[in-house]
């Protein structure tokens, strides 16, 4: 990957950003890439190595990026029209064998285990493509270790340009796009890569000699010099677009990208044209045919990642003036930074906290999606420890890779079954049940994200609240990270191949330990015929190892019939969702009456009769109702209110007028209200026998219904009846 160094960069500025700016908060979504380069072996492989030491070298670097907090890995699988990898259409990799287009012996497919063994670590793996560079210096084509008979440059010289000591593919030939398009092809097919990148090796500066392949395909343009530069742009542009077009016919879900120099034109005043660096800068647009902006603006990739690598205040190229525009034409597509690591305590570039401040200005521009690091080999050097600080804080917690909704939203199903113990040194387990297995290739579950708060309702947009992520598509999480007496929620979602996130499985926290319920007796008393409580008036002191949540009473409301001792249960749910339970006893006071009713005679002549019999011809006559409470004092009101004297109080009389059965409520209402009712009956008979009557008593019967009273004429009333003084005595 070609450098770009400003010749200006002598006259440095150095920045006033302080290590504090680094410490902006994580994304929870951000590319943490590392380009791992095997052109001439500059991280790996070592041609000299066994296969079986360059697998255990290849892992260690891996393992190395994955424990600097890196989520993917851009391994170069073609440098110089050669291969990785097992290949009909090139050789193999003069750096894999030292000696190009032998196998590996043993064999083995390096690509193939470089996939297997990123992902296992959780990584998102890129093949890394020089698509033009076929061979890096010229004076050893000849070289028969280093070029095997069918490599292109000796298979197809006529399909090569020389630029100085390189020789490139011809971008003007049709053949050359046809090669470069089936070469990454055969890739995708084969292999489950994530994404195919390209590098910035395009036309490199100072490219002629293709001036007969203009002749023969000019598309239109004119043969001028600017119509010759419009063209080249043109040569490129197709091959992105036909790049991008195969692959979402094929996989759509693989990504592709290209990393370009870090400035594609410049202009002082017109972001428009360009950024406002040093008109005499290395600018891709003109210098290398690259029209990076147009490939994302009209969606030919899906990211670019321009290699920004001047310091932050470097004069003529300033970084934090470059990501800036960067960020204003990502055309919604992933922009990604490319950062020069490589540099790192070099002139300009003493700062410890240089990456780390590019890094923190990254994630204050919405648009830049993440970085990529230029190369393993410096990170692993630690150059000022700037590694270790980007392991202990700017990449200390995870990051999922950014979604791309313009390849596909579909979400994996949603894990089920969430549950959690306590392990050793008081370590989380968590498990769940898998996501249901999808065809749909944008459904798979790949692995998992495991979140954690000290709120249940967490939010998932929370970076900190991002515990960890599976590296594949595991059931189970060991949580190492919580000391005693330490409490949390946790929650899982499964991801895609796309990062895209499914709903959240049910929430467990690490609280196993019941609340200690404890009640105390609560005394109530009646009021308008009710009472309650809360539940918190039965508290009596519960207690909880975490806190407790929620406090319910099996009963909080009472009535007249609950009078007297009643048991009600608390309950208690502390914050992990664990319960217990107590008795408590609730005393409610108050009284329900018993109320009952005497009747005694009132006015009028006495008749012998029943108390609440009224005979009607005895003078005014009236029966006195009297209602008592038993159970305590209550008031009363009496129904029907027809012929009474009143209709509340303890007393009231009846005075009729006319026979009849009359039947008398009265119903009794204690303090609290509570009611009971008591009735009785007043019976009246018509004892009233006309002026030319009198009232007799049949003693004999000799008339019939012996017993009874009669009226009578006066003339006719025999011996043996006698005039009736009272109705009682009429009956015996």
């Amino acid at each position: 990957m070609k450098k770009l160094l400003l010749a200006a960069a002598a006259a440095m500025l150095v920045a006033s950003i302080s290590h504090a700016d680094a410490q902006t908060p994580a994304p929870k979504r951000e590319m943490r890439g590392v380009w791992i380069s095997t052109h001439i072996s500059l991280d790996w492989p070592s041609r000299l190595d066994t296969p079986a030491q360059q697998q255990a070298k290849l892992k260690a670097i891996l393992d190395h990026n994955k424990a600097t907090g890196m989520n993917a890995a851009f391994l170069q699988v073609r440098s110089q029209a050669d291969a990785m990898y097992p290949s009909e259409l090139e050789p193999w990799s003069y750096y894999l064998t030292n000696q190009q287009g032998r196998a590996p012996s043993p064999a083995w497919d390096p690509l193939q285990f470089a996939i297997d063994e990123t992902r296992k670590r959780g990584m998102e793996f890129h093949a890394w493509i020089n698509p033009y560079r076929a061979v890096a210096t010229a004076s050893n084509q000849n070289n028969a270790a280093m070029y095997a008979p069918n490599h292109v440059s000796l298979a197809h010289p006529d399909w090569l340009l020389t630029v100085g000591t390189v020789k490139i593919l011809n971008p003007g030939l049709p053949q050359v796009r046809d090669h470069v398009v089936n070469v990454i092809m055969d890739i995708v097919t084969r292999y489950d890569v994530d994404g195919i990148h390209f590098d910035d090796y395009f036309y490199p500066s100072g490219t002629t000699g293709d001036e007969a392949a203009f002749a023969a395909d000019p598309r239109g343009f004119p043969n001028t010099a600017e119509g010759l530069a419009d063209w080249r742009r043109d040569n490129i542009n197709i091959l992105i677009a036909r790049v991008n077009d195969s692959i979402r016919a094929l996989k759509p879900w693989v990504k592709f990208g290209v990393s370009p120099s870090g400035i594609y034109r410049s202009h002082p005043t017109d972001p428009a044209i360009g950024s406002p660096t040093s008109t005499g800068a290395s600018q891709h647009y003109s210098s290398m045919f690259a029209d990076s902006r147009k490939w994302i603006r009209e969606g030919w990739v899906d990211y670019l990642a321009p290699q920004v690598y001047w310091y932050i205040g470097q004069g003529g190229s300033d970084y934090k003036l470059l990501v800036p525009w960067w960020n204003d034409n990502a055309y919604e597509r992933h922009m990604y930074i490319g950062l020069a690591d490589y540099k790192m305590n070099t002139t300009g570039w003493f700062d410890p906290n240089q990456i780390n401040n590019q890094i923190a200005m990254n994630r204050a521009h919405a648009n830049i999606s993440g970085q990529v690091h230029f190369r393993h080999q410096f990170l692993q050097n630690d150059p000022l420890g700037y590694r270790s600080s980007l392991k202990n804080s700017t990449y200390a917690r995870p990051a999922l890779l950014p979604t791309m909704a313009w390849k596909g939203t579909a979400a994996p199903a949603a894990p089920a079954g969430l549950a959690a113990s306590v392990g050793d040194a008081n370590t989380v387990n968590l498990s769940w049940a898998p996501a249901l297995e999808a065809a749909d290739e944008f459904e798979k579950t790949r692995k998992y994200a495991i979140y954690r708060a000290s709120e249940r309702e967490m939010d998932l947009e929370n970076q900190a609240n991002l515990l960890g992520v599976t590296d594949t598509a595991t059931h189970a999480f060991a949580d190492g990270s919580v000391a005693p007496g330490q409490y949390y929620y946790y929650t899982v979602t499964a991801l895609n191949r796309l990062s895209t996130e499914s709903a959240r499985a049910g929430t467990v926290s690490n609280d196993f330990e019941a609340p200690s319920v404890r009640t105390r007796e609560v005394s109530v008393r009646l009021a308008n015929g009710t009472a309650s409580i809360a539940a918190s008036d039965l508290d009596g002191g519960t207690s909880d190892n975490w806190g407790v949540e929620s406090l319910t009473a099996s009963r909080t409301s009472f009535a007249c019939s609950d009078i007297g001792a009643q048991k009600v249960m608390l309950s208690a749910v502390d914050k992990g969702g664990n319960s217990a339970s107590a008795e408590g006893i609730v005393q409610v006071l108050g009284h329900v009456p018993q109320p009952s009713i005497s009747v005694a005679p009132g006015a009028g002549e006495a008749t012998g009769l029943p108390a609440n019999t009224i005979a009607l011809g005895y003078g005014p006559q009236s029966v006195t109702l009297s209602a008592s409470d038993a159970a305590g004092s209550s008031t009363f009101t009496w129904n029907p209110v027809g012929g009474l004297s009143t209709a509340s109080g303890a007393v009231t009389s009846f005075a009729p007028s006319a026979a009849g059965s009359f039947s008398f409520t009265a119903q009794a209402a204690s303090p609290e209200s509570c009611f009971a009712q008591a009735s009785t009956t007043v019976n009246v008979i018509d004892a009233r026998c006309g002026e030319d009557k009198v009232l007799v008593c049949n003693k004999t019967g000799s008339a019939g219904n012996p017993g009874a009273q009669v009226c009578v004429s006066p003339n006719a009333v025999p011996a043996f009846l006698r005039k009736g003084s009272a109705l009682g005595a009429c009956a015996r």
